[in-house]
């Protein structure tokens, strides 16, 4: 691990304090189950990860910085990054020293990437198909109820009103593009799409660090490197657990290849944690430093976040007849589907309306993709057909409800308070 001991670790930083209580100790049990493995944590490892919460991206930071600094450099910003994107570093006009530098960094490969990996990894997130996005929406609640991600949520309005659904499909955008073969190479969509997204982050720590609201010595940073991790983390590693109750069979190679993917994802991201997870059981170790990392505070600003997303199930207020009805249907499945995956104390925590039996929806499909996951293993020629299929199937999805089939990427005009 490497990482400076001058930078502070948060006050809302609560493994320390949380592991070796009654409900810590019970969370590490229930994990060391899974993981079939025991998950001691050294304290230098807790500790690094504690600074990670006060830690941003440290060249998109330095260079949006220096640009909104100069009366000009605002509205160059996300031009001069497309630019370069687009034509090469070399085609952007007086670039800065800071997007050299930014640029000197996305151009250089880092020495653990195995770009075998990063296509294996790509491959098995596509056999989710567009299933995986309303997973990815739902387990996202968990995180609604701590301070350091819900805050920079509502100070946005990012996924509250109105904006909910449109900011989770240019999320979607985000993963279709990352995930699409050779998409990560120069020139590639999914390299374009990550790239514009650090920009975005960069413009949004930039934004908040300032504000009154915004408590660094109690929260540290938005959209610290421990949050881009744990998000990294989700899009792979939780996945690959969790689904295999819905018939999926990825092996642990798979879900290896996914992290790995992400991996580099992150590193084009602007991630640079204290140590990246290499193997099942620090996946899990990292895991468990998440899940111990923040007290939950379960306020109106989770709650509102939890129902700006699921009230985009509902039915449109001129639907009737059958159009109404089914929206009902569907929102009810919603519902269903984020009891499944969060568990009894998670969904009550994000005071979503009781689903009652409608939970057990997602077990419908374990049948179907049980079946097909093993004509996928078994049958040549069939794991291709179902890739294809699913990538289009992921493009239909988002041209239908993402306006253009394009995500622009771009922070807010104001914050909301």
């Amino acid at each position: 691990m490497t990482q400076s001991t001058e930078v502070s670790i948060p006050k809302c930083f609560n493994y320390f304090r949380a592991i070796d209580t009654p409900m810590g100790q019970s969370i590490k049990w229930k994990m060391e189950r899974t993981a079939k493995s025991h998950l001691d944590i050294p304290d230098e490892m807790a500790t690094a990860f504690g600074r990670a919460m006060n830690t941003g991206d440290r060249l998109g930071d330095a260079y949006i910085d220096a640009a909104f600094a100069s009366p000009t450099g605002k509205a160059r910003a996300r031009k001069d990054v497309e630019e370069a994107l687009s034509h090469g570093i070399d085609s952007v006009k007086d670039p800065s020293p800071e997007l050299l530098a930014l640029f000197e960094q996305l151009n250089t490969d880092p020495e653990w990437v195995d770009w075998n990996k990063v296509e294996h990894g790509a491959e098995v997130f596509r056999r989710y198909g567009s299933e995986l996005y309303p997973y990815f929406g739902m387990m996202t609640f968990n995180a609604y109820g701590l301070e350091t991600i819900a805050t920079p949520l509502a100070m946005t309005g990012a996924y509250t009103g109105g904006s909910a659904f449109g900011r989770f499909l240019e999320t979607s955008r985000l993963w279709t593009d990352t995930t699409e073969p050779g998409a990560m190479r120069p020139g590639g969509v999914g390299r374009r799409s990550a790239v514009m997204v650090r920009v975005l982050h960069s413009i949004i720590r930039h934004t908040l660090l300032p504000h009154p609201e915004w408590d660094r010595d109690r929260l540290g940073v938005p959209i610290s490197q421990f949050g881009m991790l744990g998000t990294l983390l989700l899009s792979s590693f939780a996945p690959g657990q969790q689904l295999k109750l819905l018939g999926y069979l990825p092996t642990d190679d798979d879900i290896l290849a996914m992290m790995h993917h992400w991996h580099y994802v992150g590193y084009l991201m602007g991630l640079e944690p204290p140590c990246y997870p290499e193997t099942m059981v620090e996946a899990f170790q990292v895991g468990l430093l998440q899940a111990l990392s923040e007290v939950p505070n379960i306020g109106e600003d989770s709650h509102k976040l939890c129902h700006s997303f699921m009230d985009t199930y509902l039915p449109a207020e001129d639907a009737r007849g059958l159009r109404r009805v089914y929206g009902k249907l569907r929102y009810k499945a919603g519902l269903g589907h984020a009891r499944f995956y969060l568990g009894a104390g998670g969904y009550q925590a994000t005071g979503l309306p009781d689903p009652g039996l409608w939970q057990y929806t997602p077990l419908a499909r374990f049948i179907p993709n049980l079946v097909r996951e093993t004509l996928r293993r078994k049958v040549p020629g069939v794991a291709g057909w179902i890739d294809q299929r699913h990538r289009r199937t992921r493009h239909e999805w988002l041209n239908t409800h993402l306006e253009g089939g394009e995500a622009k990427f771009a922070p807010v005009d104001k914050l909301t308070r």
